[in-house]
């Protein structure tokens, strides 16, 4: 019976999410049919740049909402299959909803068109074989100066005009796109795993670890227990001081007060070992949430990878050498050891675990070395393929 009232509640919500769905399509339909001639909502429609200005951020809320709603309905499939399609007519709802958003479905290939021959990066090359007379003979009939005229004449024509104003709506959108999936791959875990730890484990373990366990059944880590012992001699001393001074007198209300006192000393000392716990199963939530980003934001992590690898590549030699220097030498350098030691006692202390002392030094001498040498093979494998004056650069100034 309970699972059954389960079922029809996440039923009754996918298609009350199905349904806000649809009506949002209907909504974007209209703006379309009203003030863009049934087209697209796109600056090249026949409203103009300035009326899809006006209707962009409605249609990119309306959007959000729209694939909010169809996760919902998603994941109401995943939890309750034995739904029927037919009866609810959902597939043909579903099929109106896809024919209105499917045009503004993002499409990868639109958004990273191919470089043009004309626009793949000269990058000067190191002269391996010494012969010079062979490095010139090339530079004079390489295929970027071969092309120039053929490239000018394109310049001419009257679509070069267009393609590159598209070109830069695109590469415009792929930064957009970009930047605001690297915020959400950031903070949105980030809030789960808070939102997480301090509403939904802390209460529970809190509640069935501490509140209703008995005296006897509380874990106390040692380590937490020697800090509240302190505390609790700390108390003592000040209870005897107050009776020696005649502050408070002893009997039985002094007694009570002392004993409230180390009650709810005990109470936080137990809530305090119940936080690795707390950490540990707040971060495994964080990393559902990161990895769920990541699955069901594919298109959007391949866009966002090809941007930040154009714009690493845009900059000049000198400072990719710096960066992969900087990153190297935080990491794997001669003073690393001690960041990887902090890092290390602040993940122990994080998750409840008494620092282990061999399991540290033996993790600081071997993997900053394993590190150090993939680093090198990949910095290798990269640079040499997409910068070979950067690879030359940081050579020489590991030199």
């Amino acid at each position: 019976m309970p699972w059954n009232r389960v079922n029809q509640w996440v039923e009754k919500r996918s298609l009350g999410a199905l349904e806000s769905a649809y009506q949002r399509a209907l909504k974007i339909k209209a703006i379309e049919d009203k003030h863009f001639g049934g087209q697209k909502i796109s600056p090249a429609a026949l409203g103009g740049k300035s009326v899809y200005d006006y209707f962009q951020s409605t249609l990119e809320r309306e959007l959000l909402q729209i694939r909010l709603d169809l996760t919902q309905v998603r994941l109401g499939n995943f939890i309750n299959p034995q739904t029927n399609p037919e009866n609810n007519n959902i597939l043909e709802t579903l099929k109106v909803i896809e024919d209105i958003i499917g045009k503004y479905r993002l499409d990868l290939e639109e958004l990273l068109p191919p470089l043009p021959n004309n626009q793949t990066p000269n990058l000067p090359k190191a002269n391996l074989t010494g012969d010079t007379s062979r490095d010139k003979t090339n530079q004079t009939i390489s295929p970027a100066t071969g092309n120039k005229f053929f490239n000018f004449q394109q310049e001419l024509t009257p679509e070069y005009e267009q393609t590159v104003i598209k070109q830069l709506r695109t590469l415009r959108q792929q930064q957009r796109i970009a930047i605001r999936f690297i915020l959400i791959i950031i903070l949105v875990p980030l809030l789960v795993q808070v939102i997480s730890r301090n509403f939904v484990f802390s209460p529970i373990l809190n509640y069935f670890g501490v509140d209703r366990a008995k005296i006897s059944e509380v874990y106390i880590s040692q380590e937490i227990g020697e800090k509240y012992l302190r505390e609790f001699a700390r108390l003592q001393e000040i209870e005897e001081i107050k009776h020696v001074l005649g502050v408070v007198k002893a009997g039985h209300e002094s007694e009570e007060n002392f004993r409230e006192q180390v009650q709810e000393l005990f109470k936080e000392a137990g809530y305090e070992s119940q936080d690795g716990w707390k950490n540990l199963l707040s971060d495994i939530t964080g990393l559902i949430a990161f990895i769920a980003i990541l699955i069901f934001g594919r298109q959007q992590l391949a866009i966002t990878r090809a941007y930040v690898s154009r714009y690493f590549l845009s900059l000049n030699d000198i400072t990719k050498a710096f960066i992969f220097i900087l990153f190297t030498d935080i990491f794997v350098g001669f003073h690393s050891a001690e960041g990887w030691t902090v890092i290390l006692e602040t993940l122990f202390r994080h998750f409840g675990w008494r620092e282990n002392i061999t399991f540290i030094s033996l993790f600081v001498a071997t993997v900053p070395v394993i590190l150090d040498t993939i680093f090198k093979l990949l910095i290798f494998n990269y640079l040499t393929r997409k910068s070979p004056t950067a690879a030359t650069i940081l050579e020489k100034m590991n030199q």
